[in-house]
């Protein structure tokens, strides 16, 4: 489809190319220039955007306001730990993995697992330092995977046991 302007015609969408374009170029050259606090800042938003998405997928639902004092807690944890950490977290990975072909699919692949995998421990520490509810919901899980370790590790010692005495 072609848009018939004043002096001649541009595909449609043509206008917005150039913005992007300019957007994308300023964004890029900011990163290379700056790329500690543009990555600490983005990290900032991004954890208190994602507070924010989170309470509407759940609070919301029960009818709660939002907590925007969490969301600001959370969007503080992004900016003062989850940004710095994860900048020189892939300041380490970019010189210590994988560093004969860091930009392969593979060592991407690595890395990008290592980061999210990390990430979201950190997202739930984060989350168990603001959120009371959260924190307790983490402690119980971790008393019950500790009790099922117990148990597992008692009935081990019990088949030990048995084998042992079956054969003497």
């Amino acid at each position: 489809m072609v848009l018939h302007g004043h002096s001649h015609s541009l595909p449609l969408g043509a206008r917005l190319v150039r913005p992007v374009q300019r957007l994308w170029g300023t964004a890029s050259k900011a990163f290379a220039q700056h790329p500690f606090l543009i990555k600490t800042v983005s990290a900032g938003f991004g954890f208190a955007f994602g507070d924010v998405l989170f309470q509407l997928g759940t609070t919301r639902r029960k009818g709660l306001p939002l907590d925007w004092r969490r969301s600001a807690a959370m969007g503080g944890a992004g900016l003062a730990a989850a940004g710095p950490l994860g900048y020189y977290f892939i300041m380490w990975m970019e010189g210590n993995i994988m560093t004969a072909a860091p930009h392969s699919m593979l060592a991407l692949g690595v890395k990008l697992t290592l980061d999210q995998v990390l990430g979201l421990a950190l997202w739930h520490a984060a989350l168990a330092a603001i959120n009371e509810p959260h924190r307790v919901a983490c402690l119980a899980l971790a008393q019950q995977l500790a009790q099922q370790q117990q148990q597992q590790q008692r009935g081990r010692d019990k088949q030990h046991l048995l084998a042992a005495s079956k054969a003497r």
